[in-house]
């Protein structure tokens, strides 16, 4: 009889320790789960599109001369500033970038040849004639149409270009002092343009870019007063800036 007092007790004293436990526990305040952060993802900038924009910049230009055959002009300097409107349209496929580019601007580019220099004999040859003036080489306008490749780096954009280039170019003569000049002549010369940039989206629509142009356009004959020829090669190097808005 001892005995199953004895069970009945310590049954009734895991009981208690049991039900103590139990409350405490739900006396506990209920654990909490939180998400981690959502982390924004900057998307990459999408450069496919339709663009249109504004350039400016300067023309170093190059006239080399032949007169009958001889040397004249090894590179009569044809400098001036340049501004104008370009076109385009970009497809991206990944970091790459294609693109067909149209452009065309407004030069102030003009260069003189070398002043012919003739020695005076002495008495009593008669004097020379007066020397002539040199002739004057001028680029009025340019265009381009290109074809563009690229590597896409974020905002940045590193492209190169190549394709046709168009020039409207002015060949005036020079005659001696007191002479009247015969008219100028102007040609449309053709030739070939490579060249590379770096653009910069500063936003979703407006872009920024700088760019190195080299333009060659072949050799080109201008009739001479003499009935000779002159052939003219013309090369221009072109640094401009530009601004666009993309749609």
């Amino acid at each position: 009889m001892r005995s199953s007092n004895l069970t009945i007790s310590a049954a009734l004293a895991v009981s208690a320790i049991l039900g103590i436990g139990a409350a405490s526990a739900a006396d506990l305040p209920a654990q909490t789960y939180t998400k981690a952060p959502v982390v924004a993802v900057n998307p990459a900038y999408d450069w496919s599109g339709f663009y249109v924009g504004g350039d400016i910049g300067y023309l170093w230009g190059r006239s080399r001369v032949v007169d009958n055959g001889v040397l004249t002009e090894s590179g009569a300097p044809t400098n001036g500033f340049a501004g104008g409107l370009l076109v385009g349209y970009n497809w991206q496929r990944g970091p790459l970038v294609l693109g067909i580019e149209g452009d065309g601007g407004w030069l102030n580019a003009v260069g003189h040849g070398a002043v012919i220099i003739v020695t005076v004999p002495p008495p009593p040859a008669p004097p020379p004639p007066p020397a002539p003036l040199p002739n004057t080489y001028k680029i009025n306008w340019d265009s381009h149409l290109v074809g563009k490749a690229g590597f896409a780096s974020g905002h940045w954009l590193f492209f190169a270009t190549g394709g046709v280039a168009f020039a409207g170019f002015n060949f005036q003569e020079g005659v001696a002092p007191g002479t009247t000049p015969p008219g100028s002549i102007n040609a449309t010369l053709i030739g070939f343009s490579v060249g590379v940039g770096i653009e910069y989206a500063f936003t979703r629509n407006l872009l920024g870019r700088l760019q190195y142009i080299y333009d060659d356009f072949g050799g080109y004959d201008f009739g001479a007063l003499n009935g000779g020829t002159y052939h003219v090669n013309l090369t221009n190097q072109t640094f401009r800036g530009a601004l666009s808005w993309k749609w």
